[in-house]
């Protein structure tokens, strides 16, 4: 009776173990499958427009960033033509992800939260930019939006909203 109680005791430890390192396998190969930076989504929350150029809109957006550290981040307005490329209007860069309207970012904003997830290494992100729409010329015109996050080994995701606001 014992022998059968050791070897049960050393089988389902054996098992165990071994379910565990080839459980460590997967996350290890989950982890360098997954990319170092993503931005999955940006939008407007409960915003609708069309908006003015004194207006200031907040936009949210969120992703991920496995075995990396956040770096910058920068926005980008481009006009929305009916035809032909698009043009820069103006941009707005962010030396962190977490910054508060001051001169060197023309007075916007950017505030970032960290979301921890069951991955292992890797962390979700929801934030939200305050942005102030005064270079944007008026006139009934359409303005597509471009956000580029930046990891602080310069690895980049970038996400766009194309038409995402009109200014009357």
């Amino acid at each position: 009776m014992k022998k059968k109680v050791c070897f049960s005791a050393l089988l389902i430890g054996v098992l165990l173990s071994s379910c565990t390192k080839n459980n460590d396998f997967i996350k290890t190969e989950l982890e360098k499958a997954l990319p170092s930076i993503e931005l999955t989504s940006l939008g407007l929350m409960l915003q609708t427009g069309p908006f003015a150029q004194t207006d200031v809109i907040q936009v949210t957006f969120g992703g991920a960033v496995t075995q990396s550290e956040a770096g910058t981040f920068d926005i980008a307005w481009y006009d929305a033509p009916s035809s032909g490329t698009a043009k820069l209007v103006d941009s707005v860069h962010f030396n962190s992800w977490t910054e508060t309207a001051a001169t060197s970012n023309a007075n916007n904003a950017i505030a970032t939260t960290s979301i921890p997830t069951s991955y292992p290494n890797t962390t979700a992100f929801a934030g939200n930019l305050l942005l102030k729409l005064t270079k944007l010329p008026a006139g009934n015109k359409s303005y597509t939006l471009r956000a580029y996050a930046r990891t602080k080994d310069n690895k980049m995701a970038a996400v766009s909203v194309s038409k995402l606001i009109t200014i009357k």
